[in-house]
């Protein structure tokens, strides 16, 4: 070999890739996929007899007024408790102002009675005692009066006889001046007899006096319970004007119209200016919850359970699939419970299959702020029955 000519190298052939492989693992598992979904413990049923349902909340005024505000608009989200609308306050907040007077009337009232009732309680005992002085008093008169009787009948009867046995002596015996002197003294007797005897019936009338005003404050008690059923009717007053003004509070209350739940609002037919009555409807709230009411056919019964899962497929987004579960079965078909509900048992019978509605649940609520559902919308659910 010239030791210029350079030795050669072998090369050794690439090998190229193999993708049958991967080709096969993808055959394979499309193939298990496939197979899962339509082997008999995969089999399904379903119905296009569904429809989005959901909760829709009439709103309707409490009082009659007139609308002052609108807060609200078609279409709008709206959160539990916000203003949608408000009637005008001002006859409402009379009534309020004027039932607040009421109740201060009321306690006015009471107050004054309970003050009567510990007046008539205080003064009781003292009138007692004052009108027992009375008669003790009046009694010692009238045993002053009787001594002084009896003293005024001594004294006259000794002047009585004095002036008889003056009147008896002849001229030379006694002087004519002695006579007059010993009648006189007789008179003044019969006459200081005839003044006690008086003082004794007008000390038995101070007895009777004073006795009559015992009587009146031993009647005190019975007083004093009809202070307290003053203060029972005024407790009765207040309670009733508290009432009054609860209600009158209550209906100022209603003048704002607020959400009951979130939900987004529709079919308003409210604006400022319009007379509104009680129960007239204004708007609806359909709140964001939903669920699929779908109407099976009764042959299909013997294979739905609750609890089974459901493959959800909306009209409105055909490219999504959402998540459910059987919720509960209607106890009766949906014609039996309509508002003219067929009378078989009358004119010619044909039997039709009947469908029986089944409440299906989300797994997890659709997101409303990327999916706009609401009630009647149109679904195809896929029961997984086995």
């Amino acid at each position: 070999m010239s030791t210029l000519e350079k030795p050669s190298i072998e090369k050794t052939p690439r090998r190229k890739p193999r993708f049958w492989p991967i080709l096969l693992l993808v055959v394979i598992a499309s193939g298990g996929i496939l197979a899962w979904n339509t082997l008999p413990w995969r089999s399904t049923i379903s119905t296009d007899d569904a429809f989005l349902e959901g909760h829709i909340i009439q709103i309707s005024p409490r009082v009659d007024g007139r609308i002052l505000k609108v807060h609200i608009s078609e279409n709008q989200m709206v959160q539990a408790g916000e203003r949608l609308a408000e009637i005008d306050p001002r006859d409402f907040q009379v009534r309020v102002t004027q039932a607040q007077a009421a109740l201060s009337l009321a306690q006015a009232k009471l107050q004054a009675a309970l003050t009567n009732v510990e007046l008539t309680r205080t003064t009781t005992s003292a009138a007692v005692d004052q009108a027992k002085a009375e008669v003790l008093e009046a009694q010692s008169k009238v045993a002053q009066a009787q001594s002084e009787v009896i003293a005024a009948e001594a004294e006259a009867k000794r002047a009585t006889a004095d002036r008889a046995r003056y009147e008896k002596l002849d001229d030379l015996s006694v002087s004519k001046q002695q006579k007059d002197v010993v009648r006189k003294t007789a008179d003044a007797a019969e006459a200081e007899l005839e003044a006690a005897r008086k003082f004794i019936a007008v000390a038995e009338a101070g007895v009777s006096a004073a006795k009559g005003k015992l009587a009146a404050a031993n009647a005190a008690p019975f007083q004093v319970a009809v202070s307290r059923t003053e203060v029972n009717r005024n407790q009765a007053e207040i309670a009733q004007a508290q009432a009054v003004l609860d209600e009158a509070e209550l209906e100022l209350s209603y003048t704002q119209i607020t959400a009951p739940e979130a939900g987004i609002i529709t079919r308003k037919s409210v604006e400022p200016g319009n007379y509104v009555k009680t129960g007239q409807q204004l708007m609806a709230i359909v709140p964001t919850e939903m669920w699929v009411v779908a109407n099976f056919k009764e042959t299909q019964l013997k294979e739905l359970r609750v609890g089974q899962p459901v493959r959800i497929y909306i009209d409105a987004y055909p490219n999504r699939v959402f998540n459910g579960h059987v919720q509960s079965l209607q106890s009766g078909s949906g014609a039996r419970f309509s508002l003219l509900p067929p009378e078989n048992a009358t004119g010619n019978y044909v039997k039709v299959v009947q469908r029986v509605p089944v409440k299906i649940t989300f797994d997890e609520q659709p997101d409303p702020e990327h999916y706009h559902l609401g009630p009647g919308m149109s679904v195809v659910p896929e029961v997984m029955v086995r």
